[in-house]
Formats: structure tokens, C-alpha cells, sequence
């Protein structure tokens, strides 16, 4: 019988496969992934950990790295690209009754998979489009694209980003990591990892009011990077 971390391989070789011989994108679909992926006996495989194990500890390490940024008990999360709750599991027991989640992501399994998973009266989940958040009317202290911009288009990332401002509460941070690569003019790859040249995706920031700073970097094949950002919105002058 295939397994889930077969189907993966395969998939991936798939999509290479076809873009070396027709120099064509061959876009990875994560919904059908999802469909045929069995959640129960393997959850962390699907969001890029080979093993259980792996996946509680980038659990722990993210929520470290929030809490670095000012993250609290209080705080209200969105978390978009939520997956099968990496984020989520450490959250489940940080956040406080006051605290709020909200876990968004392209894949009705992943979602129901983590209603059953965090049954917290103050933990919710959503349905979201590849370019569309969920149409929410709270404002979060921190918004959160964990590996979700490795896999969107620029045109995307701007697009996403610019929706979580509106969604952002005053003195909020959004909080995103993208692959980079030199010597791209704006940007190079799939849906499996997408490369991005960050001075073009300020270009198309440009206007929305957002402001990115550059927290961290870590080394990457063929001398990419990855980036991790945040991004604000400047404080309104007084009248």
C-alpha cells in the first residue's frame, strides 16, 4: 500500500519532472493532498516534518519566537496556513482564557482535523482561499504565514498581506518567512518552493501601509536564504 510520505515524494517528483521537460510550472495541489492523506496515523508529514517527534519541536521553537516578538496569554492569534496545528498545539496550552485563536487554512480536512484536535471554546478554524482570508471581524495582536509565502506567488504574498492589515490590530505585527534566491528579478519555482527576490516584493507592498523589518536569516541550497519578517503599520500622526 502507497503511504502518505510516498505520495509526497512522488508528487514531488512529479512536478520536477514536468517542469524539466517542458520548462512549465506544474503546480502541487495541497487540497488533493489532503483528501487522500490518512490524518489519523500521520499528521505531521503533510506540513514538512518526518517525524512526530520533529513537529512538537518546531512547535515549541515557534511558539518561542512569538513570545520573542511580545506574544502573551492574552494575545489573539490569526494563524493562516494552519495545517494540522503545528502552531497550534503549543498555543493550546500558552494562550489564556482571555487569549484568543484562530487557525486558518486551504484544506476543509486540515480544519476539521483541528476542530476535533483543539476543542477550546476561544480556538476557531476556517476555510480560507489560496489568495483570500476568511472574512473576520476581530483585529489580531499577531497574524502568522509560517511556510505559507515558500508556496504563494508574489502577486499572492502581496495580496495576503495586504488583507491581514485590515485584520491587524493597533500596534500589531504580521510575522512571515519567504525563500529568497540572488540573482532573480522577482521570482523563481512552484507551489513547492517558491523563491522570491524581496526587493520586488516591496515594490508591490508599496502603499499598503506596511512596513517590513528583516528579523532573521538562514542559509538555503545554491546559496538561497530564507527570510523572516515582520511587518506593521506605522502609527497614525495625532490631529
Amino acid at each position: 500500500m502507497t503511504g502518505p510520505r510516498t505520495l509526497r515524494r512522488l508528487a514531488l517528483r512529479v512536478v520536477g519532472a514536468v517542469r524539466r521537460l517542458t520548462g512549465r510550472r506544474a503546480d502541487i495541489d495541497y487540497r488533493r493532498w489532503y483528501a487522500v492523506w490518512d490524518l489519523e496515523r500521520d499528521y505531521w508529514t503533510i506540513v514538512g516534518p518526518a517525524t512526530k517527534e520533529e513537529y512538537d519541536r518546531l512547535s515549541r521553537v515557534k511558539l518561542q519566537l512569538l513570545m520573542d516578538l511580545g506574544l502573551t496569554p492574552e494575545s489573539k492569534v490569526l494563524d493562516v496556513g494552519c495545517g494540522t496545528g503545528l502552531l497550534t498545539a503549543a498555543l493550546h496550552n500558552f494562550l489564556g482564557a482571555h487569549g484568543q485563536y484562530v487557525g486558518s487554512d486551504i484544506s476543509p480536512e486540515a480544519i476539521a482535523f483541528c476542530r476535533l484536535r483543539f476543542p477550546r471554546p476561544n480556538f476557531s478554524f476556517h476555510v480560507n482561499e489560496m489568495t483570500k482570508l476568511p472574512a473576520l471581524t476581530e483585529r489580531f495582536d499577531f497574524i502568522v504565514f509560517f511556510s505559507v509565502f515558500t508556496h504563494t506567488y508574489p502577486r499572492e504574498t502581496a495580496l495576503l498581506l495586504q488583507q491581514a492589515s485590515r485584520l491587524l490590530a493597533e500596534g500589531g505585527i504580521i510575522f512571515a518567512d519567504l525563500f529568497t534566491a540572488p540573482l532573480i528579478e522577482e521570482y523563481t519555482g512552484d507551489r513547492s518552493a517558491v523563491e522570491i527576490n524581496p526587493d520586488y516584493l516591496m515594490h508591490l507592498l508599496e502603499g499598503s501601509g506596511l512596513r517590513a523589518e528583516l528579523i532573521d536569516m538562514q542559509p538555503r541550497p545554491r546559496l538561497g536564504q530564507r527570510l523572516f519578517y515582520t511587518f506593521t503599520k506605522p502609527n497614525e500622526p495625532e490631529a
